[in-house]
């Protein structure tokens, strides 16, 4: 037998802004793009995480020629991306003022509302024979504080709703359309079932920020980045097994969470690896409302080892070939109910 339970997500849009920063209107077109260009490489040489490796006057002429041989003022992200393949980044990118105006939550203009679900994917909660919980982790494509907390309180009430039959000890969590964005409310909204401590590290150089769960809060280093609503919830059963199923859409956030759960006791992680972008973005705001998405250190799970790529399941398991299989979560069932 199975029951289901979908929860709807408590806010359903948002008005965002059209970035615009103060100065750059009156600009002549290619001075705005050379600005432009040089705020990138100047966050690229301070910030990007194998700066050491790049011979920064050489690569920043080449960068501005390319610009000027182009000789078009509308060209300086193209530009910017052509940084990013000359250093063979996969992860870094630059964000348009209209998509870093949704991404921020900036409310302030008047343009059309966006609706929460080009902001965040489903949330989907399963009970799996009347003692397996199932429960989907979403993709999130937003910085904003009131809906990363609202997401937060979503994926908890759902493990609670699935917990309250009197305590449920085996999870499934299901990462495989995970593509990635704020990881944050991800981790805040499953920490119930990391429970509290550290899950993993940032790690650049010999310098290892801890990423950690407490009591409702995820925490980098000593830094909060997102909260539940109220006090966070506890599962009735402490000690749980867990199955994560990844796969090729498991991406960047969906990682990370991955790697939280990569290591740990009664865990097994099942299906197809990672899509490899197992690194850590900061976002820097540039003149004209964009946003620089810049790589700025490696990831590491919760026993300090660094995954460089893919993660790749304890168990291998590939994709359906027909719709309606899911030999992955039949695994993960087998397992659990094995356990």
């Amino acid at each position: 037998m199975q029951r289901y339970l979908v929860l709807a997500l408590l806010l359903a849009t948002l008005q965002p802004a059209h970035a615009q920063s103060a100065g750059t209107d009156t600009m002549p077109c290619m001075q705005k793009a050379q600005r432009l260009l040089d705020q990138a490489l100047s966050f690229m040489e301070k910030n990007y995480y194998r700066k050491d490796e790049v011979n920064w006057p050489e690569f920043e002429s080449r960068a501005k020629q390319q610009l000027m041989v182009a000789g078009n003022c509308e060209d300086a992200y193209a530009t910017i991306t052509w940084c990013f393949k000359q250093l063979n980044e996969r992860h870094s990118f630059v964000m348009s003022p209209a998509k870093a105006a949704k991404y921020i939550g900036d409310d302030e203009g008047s343009g059309p509302e966006v609706p929460l679900s080009e902001l965040v994917g489903d949330i989907h909660g399963e009970w799996l024979q009347d003692s397996i919980g199932y429960l989907t982790v979403p993709w999130v494509s937003t910085d904003d504080s009131l809906i990363c907390e609202r997401i937060a309180d979503s994926l908890q009430h759902v493990i609670a709703h699935l917990d309250a039959r009197g305590g449920i000890s085996r999870w499934i969590i299901d990462l495989r359309k995970n593509t990635g964005g704020n990881c944050w409310p991800m981790l805040t909204g499953i920490g119930p079932l990391l429970g509290n401590g550290v899950c993993g590290y940032f790690v650049s150089g010999d310098h290892r920020v801890p990423i950690a769960y407490e009591d409702g809060s995820a925490i980098q280093g000593r830094h909060v980045r997102c909260r539940v609503s109220n006090q966070g919830y506890r599962t009735l059963r402490p000690q749980r097994s867990v199955v994560v199923l990844t796969g090729r859409r498991t991406v960047s956030a969906g990682e990370t969470v991955a790697l939280a759960f990569k290591g740990r006791a009664q865990t097994l992680l099942i299906g197809e690896p990672t899509a490899g972008l197992t690194t850590a973005n900061a976002t820097y705001s540039l003149s004209d409302g964009s946003m620089l998405v810049l790589t700025f250190c490696q990831e590491a799970d919760c026993s300090g080892h660094v995954c460089d790529g893919s993660i790749v399941p304890d168990k291998l398991i590939p994709a359906a070939p027909a719709a309606g299989d899911d030999p992955a979560k039949e695994a993960a069932v087998s397992w659990l109910t094995s356990r």
